[in-house]
């Protein structure tokens, strides 16, 4: 593009983050260019467990079925006696199983390799006219008052091709060893870890595929071999105080340690899919951004894999991200709202990287022939990642909690939500809600929906739960003077409630048959409930009434008047 018509964003890396954060500007309508150095596309399992707050991400997006219909279930994890290698010593869940609810219908973790899960959400950039622009790499940029430099170079076999792009804001998705990150002067302080591990894909046979296969201990030596989505592969693992190096180099010396650490020479090996060593390291940015430029995913932190935070937190850092960039390169919010990015993440980044070298502590240490070895392996709830909030954020207005948004009296961050004691605040995920039957024309219809049908990842949804005509038309006369692309208002009426004529102003009108909106809101049967939904599925407001919904967008939107 000419320098006088700059390209609004352009991305460095098409990892998870790099695509989901071109997917959230795409349905924008912001024009995008993502570039990956790579010739070719992303192989192997990698970030692999998706954690429910993930899929309700993907469902925003509208990528879920294809995530879901491509994956598996997680399986659990079976430990062997040895010698012999066959009899089971410890079956066990990595994560607690649950029966989903009305408020998180997703509430197990799925499994699907990284590799398909990029190829999911390149095949829906696509449908936009957008696509990865393969072996291109930034060399170097420039920030402005108004716009980035970026110098890229386009590589095809031998030949090299330079070129320069001007853009609004550029996006360093380009990885824990990504230019984007030191260029922009960014620290990544941290420290390496214990636990080198070598993994990858491999075809086996003479293994059944409801299990992790699991022999030996951390400590000693450690063999796991995982069936993945694809008949006859799995996912290795190997670890131990052995030469790492040589399984890593030869084949034949890794098939013969898989079979010695499990003591399994039944096992026949095929191909190798794919394979990489690896060292954990805890690390991250004091901040996300500077000036025109952002850091998102690995290029802002690295961690251990234990838990399965990593590709989760990135694709929530995009989508925090994706909405306000996009409003502000649209002209409707103000630039500051984008320090929010940091304000936000930061604190969840933090948590996280604390939270998984712990339980890499825990794993190494712990002893299949001295008690429970389950301890050491499972994962708490709150890994699931459905507590993580931005309850701290200056954008949120909570008038419910009071002392939430109340200046030098904020309660201490607690940002993966462990405690639950107090119900619903701003800065939450927004809970499911199903059984809310639309009305149309002033009839209650025969279909159904449900508020995770309803959010969108372009739109801020005001919810009223009310049965109370005045307040519902305060609240829609205010949302009337918001920008009607960026908001949609969604009245949920009581259950047994007959359709309200001061709700016919609503982009969307239900009954809440089951009882599970108010219920799941906190909904009482006086005044109203009002709860903003901002594009990231985050509750941004819990209002009792119309008066909030103004103070809030004004902290969202340009130019918001009573």
């Amino acid at each position: 593009m000419s320098a006088t018509q700059p390209l609004p964003v352009l991305i460095i890396g098409a990892g998870p983050s790099g695509l989901v954060l071109a997917l959230s500007l795409v349905q924008h309508g912001i024009q995008v260019r993502i570039i990956d150095r790579d010739q070719q596309f992303h192989i192997g399992q990698r970030g692999a467990g998706i954690q429910p707050r993930t899929l309700e991400a993907y469902n925003l997006l509208g990528v879920l079925p294809d995530i879901v219909s491509r994956g598996m279930d997680l399986l659990p994890l079976r430990f062997y006696k040895l010698p012999g290698g066959v009899e089971p010593s410890k079956t066990f869940n990595l994560f607690p199983l649950e029966e989903p609810t009305s408020s998180t219908p997703y509430i197990n973790t799925r499994v699907l390799g990284q590799a398909k899960a990029e190829k999911v959400l390149r095949e829906h950039l696509a449908t936009y006219g957008c696509h990865v622009e393969r072996g291109t790499e930034l060399s170097s940029f420039e920030q402005d008052v108004d716009h980035v430099v970026s110098h890229l170079v386009k590589r095809d076999g031998d030949e090299e091709v330079a070129e320069t792009v001007i853009c609004r804001w550029l996006v360093g998705t380009d990885g824990a060893k990504g230019i984007v990150r030191k260029h922009l002067g960014l620290t990544f302080l941290g420290e390496a870890l214990a636990g080198q591990i070598v993994f990858g894909e491999i075809v086996v046979k003479n293994l059944t595929r409801d299990y992790w296969h699991c022999w030996g201990e951390f400590g000693s030596k450690t063999a796991i071999l995982r069936p993945t989505e694809d008949d006859e592969i799995y996912n290795f693992i190997v670890s131990g105080n052995i030469d790492l190096q040589k399984i890593y180099e030869d084949y034949d010396t890794l098939v013969q340690t898989l079979k010695e650490i499990s003591d399994r020479q039944d096992l026949i090996f095929g191909e190798i899919k794919f394979k990489s060593n690896y060292s954990p390291n805890v690390r991250m940015v004091h901040k996300f951004s500077e000036g025109r430029v952002f850091v998102a995913g690995d290029a802002a932190h690295v961690h251990s894999p234990t838990g399965g935070q990593g590709m989760n937190s990135s694709v929530q850092d995009a989508l925090n991200l994706g909405w306000k960039l996009a409003l502000v390169e649209l002209g409707f919010a103000s630039e500051s709202i984008l320090s929010t990015y940091t304000e936000e993440r930061l604190p969840v980044i933090s948590h996280m990287l604390k939270e998984t070298t712990t339980l890499l502590h825990a794993t190494i240490n712990e002893k299949a022939d001295g008690g429970d070895i389950s301890q050491g392996w499972a994962r708490p709830r709150d890994l699931k990642m459905l507590g993580v909030n931005y309850r701290w954020s200056s954008i949120v207005l909570d008038e419910r909690h009071l002392q939430q948004t109340s200046g030098k009296e904020k309660p201490l961050i607690d940002a993966y939500g462990t405690n639950t004691s107090d119900g619903l605040h701003a800065g939450d995920r927004a809970p499911d809600a199903p059984g809310l039957a639309v009305v149309e024309t002033g009839n209650i219809g025969s279909e159904t929906t449900s508020l995770f049908r309803i959010f969108s990842s372009t739109r801020h949804t005001v919810l009223v739960l009310s049965s109370n005509g005045d307040e519902i038309a305060a609240v829609l006369g205010l949302a009337k003077k918001l920008p009607p692309r960026f908001v949609r208002t969604v009245v949920v009426l009581p259950q047994d409630s007959a359709p309200l004529p001061a709700a016919s102003g609503a982009d969307v009108v239900c009954i809440d048959q089951d009882g599970h909106g108010h219920t799941g809101y906190s909904a009482g049967t006086e005044g109203a409930t009002v709860a903003v939904v901002r594009p990231d599925g985050v509750v941004g407001a819990l209002l009792g009434g119309a008066t909030g919904v103004e103070a809030y967008f004004r902290n969202v939107f340009l130019n918001v008047k009573a």
